[in-house]
């Protein structure tokens, strides 16, 4: 009751996330608790743990890495971090070298037509072998996410139809992944384990 006390009260402030039918528990309870910097770690060993189910050749380092690379940036830019990993996981199969039909990294960042604002907002990234490093390219996708966000009148789910669903069944596999995420961190903050 408390938290829908308090979801009612942030809902206002920082407007409806949208999210499908089926996940609006879930999407509702990770707004609550994922940008409290004391929940960060909580977030990261979430995305650890369901990195190594998808890949469990993946070196823990890396798990570590990309999970921290995911918090940070969705604290940063106001996005749900497991939509930003989800998205990560579907577009790139969580693979840092991607360079497919104008898509590069774990992002998967269409570089030509995001070219621009890139490297006028992030002076840093003036090349596809900057975009490509996974620090970077999680940050840029997250800020990307931010900005398709508010184009999609901050509604997740009509942001992942407009903007990410572009190849068959994408839409239900980022869902997918985000329900198993979002789940798996509503148990964990319940159970208090951490």
């Amino acid at each position: 009751m408390v938290i829908c006390s308090l979801w009612l009260c942030l809902t206002p402030a920082y407007g409806d996330p949208g999210y499908p039918s089926g996940l609006i528990r879930d999407g509702g309870f990770v707004q609550i608790h994922c940008f409290d910097e004391d929940k960060a770690p909580v977030v990261q060993q979430v995305l650890r743990d369901y990195f190594d189910v998808l890949d469990d050749s993946m070196s823990s380092k890396r798990q570590r890495l990309y999970s921290i690379y995911v918090s940070r940036s969705s604290i940063k830019y106001g996005v749900d971090p497991f939509i930003l990993a989800s998205v990560m996981i579907q577009r790139s199969g969580l693979s840092w070298v991607l360079e497919e039909g104008g898509y590069y990294g774990l992002m998967a960042i269409d570089w030509e037509k995001h070219r621009r604002w890139i490297t006028e907002d992030h002076p840093r990234v003036q090349s596809r072998r900057v975009l490509c490093k996974p620090v970077i390219n999680v940050r840029i996708g997250a800020d990307l996410m931010s900005r398709n966000l508010k184009r999609s009148g901050m509604n997740y789910d009509v942001m992942i139809r407009n903007e990410y669903d572009d190849f068959p069944g994408a839409y239900e596999v980022i869902w997918e992944h985000y329900r198993n995420m979002a789940r798996l961190f509503r148990e964990r903050i319940e159970d208090d384990r951490f």
